[in-house]
């Protein structure tokens, strides 16, 4: 049995991090989110077929060694139903699909029980996903998308497991409204012909949609890493709790690291650095003098060299950060960062900070307020408040008038 895994869209909710990689190659817990589900099916499985479109590239470039996977790419028709169609002709009688934006603890068994299933989570807010009604068998009889009025909150938790029947139906399946072959109408139509049972997934699930989602599932893989000190470690060092220091990782002198946390190689923290839980600095970053950074991801070969703060935020690739750069992040009446998703303001998670592509710089005494985000290559100048969105390639600055009178 062979899995398919869906690569190829682009995550327009999760920009600007997702410019520049697509969403299945974001970061948690130290390493991209595909990274977790590959692990997760390479001893189930013969072969994984990863279907991969949107900066197919940094997929490739990334797996291109791994003994079981392999690539497909998505044709000109969006949908997931199409990208799994596009990896029919290497498909046996049955297999795994799996959707590549997913952290979840299950381990399948239960799944690869059936001829036909789909893994389901129980939720409070079923109205923004798949809600999916069970008879008392726990057979699928009815599946919804984003329903007003939900009939249960049990919803698609993005995890099949299929006869090859089903790519029939989706050759016959025409595109939707949107223009996109969908993979939930050709189970809608499976479900008419024969049953479909509902799993219930055990253990943490998340569909990584929006910033704070990430920072979410980030907290969660921390939580189950084991204490590996690995880099040099400089005099006065406090390392407290469950931290791994990656080999060729250095932490200079007076530094403390409050676990979970990890270090990735090549990363330089310190002098005087306060790094505290739930953070991960990825490869070649630097975190300097006097610098404070809580419950955040750091991309690789981003520098906040001194005096900065960094909370609940996500920070892109090779940004650096002026002296003194600060970033809000909760609202003086403690009500929910809103964030704008695709045009539209939604409330996010109590504590939230900036979430900022790739290549950034800032300026000296730079401030963001909760909730910010700052797209990639561009420029922040000093001595500025950042209260609204920056799209990518902006430089922000101000002038101000400067009057000298000789006495």
């Amino acid at each position: 049995m062979d899995a398919v895994i869906l690569c190829a869209g682009k995550g327009t909710r999760l920009l600007p991090l997702t410019e520049n990689r697509p969403k299945p190659m974001l970061p948690v817990g130290g390493k991209p989110i595909l990274e977790y589900i590959i692990e997760k099916v390479e001893n189930l499985v013969d072969n994984i077929y990863l279907v991969v479109k949107y900066k197919k590239d940094v997929i490739i470039d990334y797996f291109r060694d791994h003994p079981k996977v392999k690539f497909v790419e998505q044709g000109d028709i969006d949908g997931t139903g199409y990208a799994l169609l596009s990896a029919r002709n290497f498909l046996g009688d049955e297999f795994l699909v799996i959707n590549g934006d997913i952290v979840f603890e299950d381990r399948l068994k239960e799944i690869l029980l059936h001829e036909n299933a789909m893994g389901l989570v129980e939720v409070e807010n079923p109205k923004e996903f798949g809600v999916v009604v069970l008879d008392r068998e726990s057979n699928i009889v009815e599946i919804e998308e984003k329903p007003e009025n939900p009939k249960s909150n049990l919803i698609n938790g993005g995890i099949y497991k299929f006869q090859s029947d089903i790519l029939d139906i989706l050759e016959d399946l025409e595109p939707s409204e949107r223009g996109e072959v969908e993979l939930t109408d050709a189970i809608k139509e499976l479900i008419r012909e024969r049953k479909i049972k509902g799993i219930k997934l055990k253990g943490y699930w998340n569909d990584i949609g929006r910033p704070w989602d990430l920072l979410d599932s980030n907290r969660h893989i921390l939580k189950g890493i084991k204490r590996e000190i690995k880099g040099e470690i400089g005099e006065n060092v406090i390392i407290e709790g469950n931290v791994v220091v990656e080999e060729d990782a250095v932490i200079r002198h007076n530094t403390v690291i409050e676990g979970p946390a990890v270090i990735k190689s090549g990363a330089v923290v310190g002098p005087l650095t306060y790094i505290r839980p739930y953070t991960v600095l990825m490869e070649d970053t630097f975190v300097g003098n006097s610098s404070e950074i809580k419950n955040s991801i750091i991309m690789r070969g981003t520098k906040i060299p001194h005096l900065s703060y960094i909370g609940d935020s996500i920070i892109g690739e090779n940004c650096n950060f002026g002296c003194n750069t600060i970033t809000a992040n909760l609202r003086f009446d403690n009500k929910p960062v809103k964030v704008n998703i695709k045009g539209r303001v939604v409330e996010s998670v109590r504590k939230l900070g900036v979430i900022m592509g790739d290549n950034v710089k800032t300026g000296i005494q730079v401030s963001f307020m909760p909730g910010v985000k700052v797209g990639s290559n561009s420029w922040i100048g000093p001595n500025l408040l950042v209260d609204k969105d920056v799209k990518s390639n902006t430089f922000i600055y101000k002038i101000d008038e400067k009057k000298v009178k000789r006495l």
